[in-house]
């Protein structure tokens, strides 16, 4: 990893670190509550599509996702959570 880039990702492991960071991380927990292996591939999944959404919303409109629009990408998993999980459960073999 080349030195600006490991100063950014760096950086961004600052970010959430702060103690706004760590609030918003706890309320997102309370949509889905992590015990078993499948829960914790859930989360993942979960942190991968917000990434996208902040990713997209820098890539498309040059700025940071609206809070509004992460709960929105929220309310995306939560609709299809029983497909999630589906194919979560399929991919281990339970």
């Amino acid at each position: 990893m080349e030195r600006a880039f490991r100063g950014y990702v760096e950086k961004e492991l600052d970010n959430m670190l702060k103690p706004e960071a760590i609030d918003k991380i706890v309320a997102y927990s309370e949509y889905f509550p992590l015990h078993t292996i499948e829960d914790f591939c859930f989360g993942v999944i979960v942190g991968f599509i917000l990434t996208a959404t902040v990713a997209g919303a820098k890539m498309l409109y040059g700025r940071d996702a609206t809070d509004e629009e992460m709960k929105e990408a929220m309310d995306i998993v939560d609709r299809r959570a029983m497909e999630i999980k589906g194919a979560i459960k399929l991919a281990i073999g339970k």
